[in-house]
């Protein structure tokens, strides 16, 4: 039997990021298919880094890579382009 890796911090933060409405936005918009749940979210992460469990990204150096270039980073573009966005149309 194989022991069952916890999650860390990376695991956590994108738990997080799946029950937000507006991460779920920008993967939509990125991947032109709906995501309107938590779940949808994190498959959609689960897909870009190529691993089976969120935990998997603070145990496996080259999923921790693809988090951050494919979802992190255009997460904080993302939120980015929204705050000047509200800043513009106020």
């Amino acid at each position: 039997m194989t022991e069952r890796q916890k999650g860390g911090e990376l695991a956590r933060l994108a738990g997080m990021w799946c029950g937000n409405p507006e991460f779920r936005r920008m993967v939509a918009d990125r991947t032109g298919r709906s995501c309107e749940t938590a779940g949808e979210a994190r498959a959609y992460i689960l897909e870009r880094c190529g691993i089976e469990s969120r935990a998997q990204l603070d145990h496996v150096p080259a999923a921790e890579a693809k988090f951050h270039a494919s979802v992190r980073l255009p997460w904080v573009r993302w939120q980015q382009g929204a705050r000047q966005q509200n800043h513009f149309t106020r």
